[in-house]
Parts: C-alpha cells; sequence; structure tokens
C-alpha cells in the first residue's frame, strides 16, 4: 500500500525537480562559471526555503483548523463530576 505524500514534501519534490531542470538547462547551454554556480546555489536554496514555507504554512493552517474544531465541539456535562457546594453540605 502506497502512501501519499505530505503537502510539505510534494513541495520539496517539485522544488527539486525544477531546480534539477533549470540546472541541466544551463549546464547544456553555458559553462560553470563561479558566478553561475553562485547563482545556481542561490536557486536551489530559495527553491526550498519557499517549499518549507509552503509545508509550515500548510501546518499552521492544519493546526488551526483543529484547533477550530475542538473549541466548536459541544462540552458534555458529566454528573457527579462537580465538587458539592457549601449549601448542600449544611
Amino acid at each position: 500500500m502506497h502512501s501519499q505524500p505530505l503537502p510539505g514534501q510534494a513541495s520539496r519534490r517539485r522544488a527539486e525537480d525544477q531546480f534539477k531542470t533549470a540546472k541541466k538547462v544551463n549546464s547544456e547551454t553555458k559553462a560553470n562559471t563561479p558566478r553561475q554556480a553562485e547563482a545556481e546555489k542561490t536557486a536551489r536554496l530559495r527553491a526550498l526555503r519557499l517549499a518549507k514555507e509552503a509545508a509550515d504554512k500548510d501546518t499552521a493552517n492544519r493546526d488551526a483548523a483543529a484547533a477550530k474544531a475542538r473549541r466548536s465541539e459541544p462540552r458534555r456535562h458529566v454528573p457527579g463530576s462537580q465538587a458539592s457546594s457549601p449549601a448542600a453540605s449544611r
């Protein structure tokens, strides 16, 4: 049974694929100069940062939705769980 990857992992995978594709195209068309190597590194780091931000945002949204769902659940009253009132003991 194959489980689907988490949204953050999917974003990261897409970013990595985009980076690999761009790197392949760039390496085929130009010589790898130090400046170009730095630009590729920056592009890769940017893609990874954007993927992480997307995953963090998704996680925050899921956590907020779960918290909202917990708040909206009706509270149940359990009989006998309250402390006795001082008036009842007299």
